[in-house]
């Protein structure tokens, strides 16, 4: 008697190109599959991961997310690029399979497509954590630098401007940047000359480290607290010391250790302990994205009692899941479907992301 046919779920990632972080995205994905089928697979069947390489292209990434569609996927781990993921999303509506996409610009799911969900807390929810941590901190008069390259932190920037008033926050100063600004010199006198209490960066990648070590080079005793995309171990690596002390938002995996006692802490365990057996190193916040997006298609999957398309739509609209990210709340509505207590803030302490007081304390009243 033949074997029944796998449960095949398609990825859309960079392997090749300048999006680095597509690889370590595959990774994640990868392990959940693994872990699924050592379980004995979904709805008796062995689960098969798809795997298209975006080339580090919006085009690329649409290309890639028919392909899939023609291949009939149950659903699609989409790219961790946003600026490749928002190409595909008019795509869905036409061949209404779920994209679960690891990039992190809001805009994916404001306005609601039926078919597209995401992994990362979006722009919005980094935004509003990290003026909460400004104001309980008494840091009022705050300079900000984005990569005007990138839409995550284009748009995230856009967003904490008009919340600034709510939070009781003063930005004193301005600054853009590209993906291959090279001298941040004009930058950090800026925010030297502003009278900053402190600088928010929405940076990722060569702008991230450049910054950070300019600001480091120009002794500025303010701290810089950077967005989620600056919480990676290259971020740590490519810096080097001069990153202890950096306030960054970050992912409940990138904390694991400072967690308070909740059942979250064995979820994630789930994925840190066989990922670094197999890779050497901690899981990157791009490899837990592509984890968990595996992990909400397979809910949903379980849920729906179906592997067909739509069914895994409907189930993913209700679905309530625990994942190494935090506890998903996904609703007609809302396709996000974290919170904001789902965004740790940390610092860097000898090459390591450490859960501040103020975040433990926070957390340990809301995770369960």
């Amino acid at each position: 008697m033949p074997s029944p046919r796998p449960i095949v779920i398609g990825q859309v990632t960079s392997l090749t190109g300048p999006n680095y972080m597509g690889l370590e995205n595959r990774d994640g994905a990868q392990l959940a599959v693994r872990q699924l089928n050592d379980r004995g697979g979904l709805l008796g069947r062995r689960v098969e991961l798809r795997v298209e390489d975006d080339a580090s292209l919006p085009t690329g990434a649409v290309d890639g997310y028919h392909r899939l569609a023609d291949q009939e996927v149950t659903a699609v781990v989409g790219t961790s690029f946003s600026n490749a993921s928002l190409a595909v999303l008019p795509h869905t509506d036409d061949r209404k399979v779920v994209y679960v996409s690891t990039g992190a610009a809001h805009t994916q799911v404001d306005p609601v497509r039926p078919y597209v969900f995401m992994t990362p807390p979006t722009g919005r929810l980094v935004a509003a954590q990290l003026l909460r941590y400004f104001r309980e901190h008494g840091l009022s008069r705050v300079a900000v630098v984005f990569d005007s390259d990138s839409v995550f932190n284009r748009e995230a920037w856009a967003t904490q401007a008009t919340m600034l008033s709510e939070f009781g926050i003063e930005v004193v100063t301005v600054s853009s940047v590209k993906v291959d600004t090279l001298d941040f010199g004009p930058t950090v006198a800026a925010i030297a000359d502003s009278g900053a209490q402190a600088l928010m960066a929405w940076v990722t990648g060569p702008p991230a480290t450049g910054l950070a070590l300019a600001f480091r080079s120009a002794g500025l005793n303010i701290p810089m607290v950077a967005g989620i995309g600056a919480a990676s171990p290259a971020f740590v690596d490519e810096v080097g010391p001069r990153a202890d002390g950096i306030i960054v938002a970050a992912s409940l995996v990138g904390v694991e250790r400072d967690l308070p006692p909740s059942a979250i802490r064995a979820v994630i365990a789930d994925l840190t302990e066989p990922f670094e057996r197999s890779h050497g190193a901690p899981p990157s916040q791009f490899a837990v994205d592509g984890y968990t997006a595996v992990t909400l298609i397979a809910a949903a999957l379980g849920a729906a009692g179906d592997d067909a398309p739509q069914a895994v739509q409907q189930a993913m609209e209700s679905l309530i899941c625990l994942t190494p990210e935090g506890e998903y709340h996904f609703t007609p509505t809302d396709h996000s479907g974290l919170r904001t207590h789902d965004v740790a803030v940390a610092v860097i302490r000898d090459g390591r992301f450490r859960l501040t007081p103020w975040s433990y304390a926070e957390l340990r009243r809301h995770l369960r």
